[in-house]
């Protein structure tokens, strides 16, 4: 360990410092509160053994500094003193001290405390290592319990979680946002002719062409079986509808043959375009927005497919 010691008898610094070297650890002396302060604060101790009477700053003021200190790890402290009555122990832990000594100090007894005191030590940072990786799991489980594993995009919950929070911000601050609501063209016949395993190959691929149209803040995720809505903020309708096309042609671009035989039969999305605010008409509830884009898709779909449709706002879609 690394030890800070405080004391202001030079006699007795200099028997404390030998004897703490002489138990295997590593010792910063100081002669009084201030000068540990200034040095804990330089260096990273999570073990000071100090003096209570101390000019300048005694061991009280520098036990009561150290705990207000935002230390990233436990600091154990150990007081030594020459009192040694109840109410005295009571004013020391009060300060912060974990542990007393009385002086003279005998040094088998400080080299007991001072392995429990590092048995403990040992425990909580094993704690904080459990912890930390605990955190580190629970994080990695909500992103998990957020994310289709197939087409390795965002769920159902993480996508009405989003859009609920787009749509508050439009609500309370006017920030537009658009959705593309997106859907692999005669897919059921691919999977059909090649098996479900070409099929959730070919999910996994459109998701991938999406995902590189996108900026850092827009969002895909996967709205049901082979449908893919994007989110994209800060957005009209005009704009989501250039990235439509985008997506669209990429996808296209791909060169996905839905059967052998066919020169020209590749796989294609659909895609219905919406934008909250839309011709002026901000709805209340996103689910509206939702419905203008799937009405759109809709629309694509009958109109031959592989193509952007934009969203008709005049035509009202109730909320279910």
């Amino acid at each position: 360990m690394k030890v800070l010691l405080a004391e202001d008898d030079p006699a007795t610094r200099r028997v404390l410092e030998k004897a703490v070297r002489g138990f295997g650890h590593e010792v910063v002396a100081t002669a009084n509160g201030c000068e540990a302060w200034d040095r804990f604060l330089e260096g990273d101790f999570n073990f000071v053994i100090t003096d209570w009477m101390m000019p300048e700053c005694d061991g009280l003021e520098l036990c009561r500094r150290i705990r207000k200190f935002e230390h990233p790890s436990y600091v154990y402290l150990i007081m030594a003193t020459s009192n040694s009555g109840r109410e005295d122990l009571i004013t020391g832990m009060d300060a912060g001290a974990d542990e007393f000594i009385v002086k003279p100090i005998n040094h088998r007894e400080l080299q007991a405390r001072m392995r429990a005191a590092e048995r403990i030590l040992n425990l909580q940072r094993e704690l904080k290592d459990k912890n930390q990786q605990l955190e580190e799991m629970n994080t990695r489980l909500q992103r998990l319990s957020r994310m289709d594993a197939l087409m390795q995009v965002g769920n159902r919950l993480a996508f009405e979680e989003k859009i609920a929070e787009f749509h508050a911000r439009a609500l309370r601050y006017g920030s537009p946002y658009g959705v593309v609501m997106s859907d692999v063209d005669h897919f059921k016949s691919y999977n059909d002719t090649h098996g479900h395993p070409a099929g959730d190959e070919v999910l996994r691929r459109v998701a991938r062409a999406i995902g590189s149209c996108l900026r850092a803040s827009d969002g895909a995720f996967r709205y049901g079986g082979e449908e893919i809505v994007v989110l994209l903020p800060e957005q009209t309708i005009r704009e989501a509808e250039m990235i439509a096309a985008r997506l669209r042609a990429t996808v296209e671009s791909l060169q996905l043959r839905r059967s052998a035989g066919e020169a020209s039969g590749c796989v294609t999305i659909s895609c219905g375009v919406a934008a909250s605010p839309m011709h002026g008409h901000q709805p209340d509830a996103w689910e509206t927005v939702i419905g203008w884009a799937d009405q759109a898709l809709y629309r694509a779909k009958a109109a031959g497919r592989n193509r952007v449709e934009l969203a008709d706002a005049h035509l009202e879609v109730p909320v279910a």
